[in-house]
């Protein structure tokens, strides 16, 4: 059973949803993943939480400081999970969190009422190719980002490895982290830009294994 690692919230057992549709965030990556974004990132973020599951990010980031969490998903299971771990915490954070059904990517349009976000966790299936690069365009083109935001996209390591960074642009590959299959990159979005501007070529991310 997953539980809130660090904060306000620490050690909250929460549930995860039944059945193969979601595929739960371990602790060890959620961990690590928080430990990389550090304080900064995280007090005050306006977070969005794609494909959230039980919500355990979502929550995690409002546990560790985030001022608000959209906490979205297209399962009906995950929807009703992530409510029954939002009823878990104390009513004045629940405020914070605000659960959405939506399905991918007709829904691209709806996160443009509750952004822009500084903090975003995309956490696709391993077979959903198309949908990571079909939201970070939509999110810089719609400007659903906030200046300098931060987005944590975890799939199939050896895909996002090899992914070409051109593809995503104006976001930039800042790092790249792996735990076996699990992989994470780390993108940051331009703190000024214009969706009419031609983005320049991306740096060389840093690229990372970790056990």
């Amino acid at each position: 059973m997953p539980a809130i690692i660090n904060g306000l919230f620490k050690g909250l057992k929460l549930t995860a949803p039944k059945g193969q549709l979601t595929r739960p965030t371990s602790a060890k990556v959620r961990e690590a993943v928080f430990s990389i974004l550090g304080p900064a990132k995280i007090l005050e973020a306006r977070v969005l939480d794609l494909l959230a599951g039980s919500g355990a990010l979502g929550l995690e980031a409002v546990s560790r400081g985030a001022k608000s969490a959209l906490l979205c998903d297209r399962s009906p299971m995950a929807v009703s999970t992530l409510r029954q771990n939002m009823g878990k915490i104390p009513p004045e954070a629940q405020e914070k969190i605000k659960p959405l059904k939506a399905s991918f990517p007709q829904c691209f349009s709806v996160l443009s009422r509750y952004g822009p976000f500084d903090l975003i966790f995309l956490d696709p299936p391993y077979a959903d190719r198309l949908l990571p690069v079909q939201f970070l365009t939509f999110a810089a083109s719609q400007r659903l980002a906030a200046p300098g935001a931060t987005v944590i996209w975890e799939q199939d390591a050896n895909f996002i490895k090899n992914i070409d960074p051109s593809q995503f642009l104006p976001w930039r590959l800042t790092s790249f982290r792996r735990w076996g299959g699990t992989g994470a990159a780390f993108l940051e979005f331009p703190a000024q830009f214009s969706p009419e501007e031609q983005p320049s070529e991306p740096a060389e991310p840093a690229i990372e294994a970790e056990t």
